[in-house]
């Protein structure tokens, strides 16, 4: 399960082609997602970000337990591409990758 407090790093990938503001929004769903499954959540937790018109979709999934959960916010003024990002859950680190990136 996600441990508050854990220091977390993104790749140089992630740096240069994600906007900030992805990048906080994925953390802050990873925390949700932590109080919400409480031990059923898994250390691999994969976002799919997608554009839909006027909003942005991110569905994201995870193996043990399979987990699917779609959730669609406003898109504003986010320039989103369709990316798929990866957040693993380390014993002492939490690291934001693209699976390229592995």
């Amino acid at each position: 399960m996600a441990k508050q407090g854990k220091p977390r790093y993104v790749t140089r990938a992630i740096n240069v082609e994600l906007n900030i503001e992805i990048q906080v929004l994925l953390w802050e769903l990873l925390d949700s997602i932590a109080i919400k499954r409480k031990d059923t959540m898994d250390y691999l937790q994969l976002f799919e970000i997608k554009s839909d018109g006027n909003n942005v979709k991110i569905i994201n999934q995870q193996e043990q337990p399979a987990i699917k959960q779609e959730i669609i916010i406003e898109q504003g003024v986010l320039s989103i591409k369709d990316i798929t990002v990866w957040i693993i859950d380390e014993s002492d680190k939490q690291i934001m990758l693209f699976p390229s990136d592995y």
